[in-house]
């Protein structure tokens, strides 16, 4: 039925719908019994009482020095500099003070947005300083903002560098401020009509990939980004590599896959590792191996 309803429902209602769900207290309730996470009663009924969020959870990182330091030696870069980016993180006034603030009558979303597994995503476009970044899948619109923030960082240190966003849903992304926006790529529609078109004569350093994570799109989605990639390309998994894709092309292709393990604090949502593939043009064709 669930299948019925979502080839029925557009994607501009069903995103509508979510609007509502602090108010689905059973589908929250069945999350929380999924997930069986170790944590109080009091966390336990607050989520299933009064939290906004039934997908694409925000919540605080358990293991943040783990995270730094499995990212450090997946991207070859000291520790010390993947700290001062996450500090930066926290001073950072669009990701904290104005971004409350942006939300505060916003029933649908929680007025406090920790990062979560974003946070991963901002230190790796800080390290690697990419002039193309490509998202598939939007949503609020918490990580477009991270990637935003790590760009404009890297702009004012003289690497400037490019968000292309795209999502079925044009009022997707709400969480960014107007003030934020500016360069923004987004594209509305179907990946599988926009995408390749859409990256037509660029090079592609990085793509996030969180639309469906089935086999057939994720394989579609990384092979655009991979027939348009820059010299150097990583491709980020937003299922967590839950899905094998990736790590499977990383095998075809000679990528260097890493999967870092990352861990909610006090959340219903266990969080999940940052999951990512390398790859390096080294074939007449200018694509990686």
């Amino acid at each position: 039925m669930r299948q019925i309803l979502r080839r029925i429902v557009s994607p501009e209602w069903r995103f509508r719908t979510h609007r509502l769900a602090r108010l689905r207290w059973l589908t929250k309730y069945r999350l929380m019994r999924r997930y069986d996470t170790d944590v109080g009663i009091h966390r336990q009924l607050a989520y299933v009482l009064f939290d906004p969020e039934i997908e694409s959870f925000s919540y605080e990182i358990e293991n943040e020095p783990e995270v730094i330091a499995g990212l450090a030696a997946a991207l070859g870069r000291p520790e010390e500099e993947l700290l001062a980016y996450a500090a930066e993180t926290r001073r950072d006034p669009e990701l904290n003070q104005l971004l409350t603030r942006h939300l505060r009558w916003r029933f649908h979303i929680k007025r406090r947005l920790p990062l979560g597994n974003r946070l991963a995503w901002y230190l790796i476009v800080r390290v690697l300083k990419p002039e193309l970044v490509v998202e598939t899948g939007i949503y609020l619109g918490l990580g477009s903002l991270v990637l935003l923030r790590a760009l404009e960082r890297n702009s004012q240190e003289g690497s400037p560098g490019e968000l292309m966003s795209f999502d079925m849903v044009s009022s997707a992304g709400s969480v960014v401020r107007e003030q934020v926006r500016r360069g923004w790529i987004r594209v509305v529609g179907s990946t599988r009509d926009l995408l390749v078109p859409a990256l037509e004569d660029r090079r592609v350093d990085m793509l996030f990939q969180d639309t469906p994570h089935t086999e057939e799109n994720q394989r579609f989605e990384f092979g655009a980004a991979i027939s348009r990639a820059a010299p150097h390309l990583l491709l980020v998994d937003g299922s967590g590599g839950q899905s094998p894709t990736l790590e499977a092309i990383s095998g075809e292709r000679n990528g260097a896959y890493h999967r870092v393990p990352l861990r909610s604090r006090d959340h219903i949502y266990p969080g999940q590792p940052i999951a990512f593939a390398a790859f390096a043009q080294d074939r007449d064709d200018g694509q990686p191996a």
